[in-house]
């Protein structure tokens, strides 16, 4: 089996997910300090272990200082070039998980207000990209180590396959052998009958001269 089409095939589907289930919204969120103007991403083909994974590392990415709790990655005088060079606070949860999509909250306090697209329409935009191609990137690695994964199994499963293969090999060969031994056995075995035959004549024949010969001892006398 070759790999290419499938993998091809793989990544088509995967580009067509995309597309369809990869959105972007704002609205209020629920995190530990309460109720927050969030933007809230969905990140399809993945786990919540990957996705919190990939959280730590992009909210590291971003300075301040970090910390987690519960499942919430907060983030204190953070700064990204994008959102200008005011630090903000950040807060990032997981908040749905469900039909194979999880959906990730983003907050974003940047000192008195949280974000909006209403009152920061230029951070807003900048940030919305940003936390899309998070998503992006992160289904597209998520599905890659996925892939990874299978194109390793697809080899094993390959090469169980050869194995059976060459012990099938081997045994059709084997079964060519026995045959082969079976029928020098049956030439060996009429051979051997023959020889039988030919041995019990000999041995009636000497039978018969021992007999002559005790009968000759028994009849010498004084």
């Amino acid at each position: 089996m070759k790999l290419f089409p499938f993998i091809l095939f793989f990544y088509v589907s995967i580009s067509l997910s995309f597309s369809q289930k990869i959105s972007l919204e704002e609205r209020s969120a629920t995190f530990s300090g309460g109720s927050r103007n969030a933007l809230l991403v969905t990140i399809p083909c993945s786990t919540s272990d990957f996705i919190e994974k990939k959280i730590k590392e992009e909210v590291k990415s971003w300075g301040g200082k970090n910390s987690s709790s519960k499942g919430e990655y907060t983030t204190i005088q953070s700064q990204i070039k994008e959102m200008g060079e005011k630090p903000f606070d950040s807060f990032v949860k997981i908040v749905d998980t469900k039909e194979g999509i999880i959906t990730v909250a983003f907050a974003f306090d940047l000192g008195g207000a949280f974000l909006s697209s209403s009152a920061h329409s230029a951070q807003y935009s900048a940030i919305s990209k940003k936390i899309k191609d998070f998503a992006l990137n992160t289904s597209k690695e998520s599905v890659s180590e996925e892939l990874k994964e299978n194109q390793s199994i697809l080899k094993d499963r390959q090469k169980e396959q050869e194995s059976l293969l060459k012990d099938k090999t081997s045994l059709e060969n084997s079964i060519v052998d026995y045959k082969k031994k079976i029928d020098e056995a049956i030439v060996k075995i009429e051979k051997n009958t023959q020889e039988q035959a030919k041995k019990q004549a000999e041995i009636k024949t000497q039978e018969t001269k021992v007999g002559e010969v005790s009968k000759k001892l028994g009849e010498i006398k004084l």
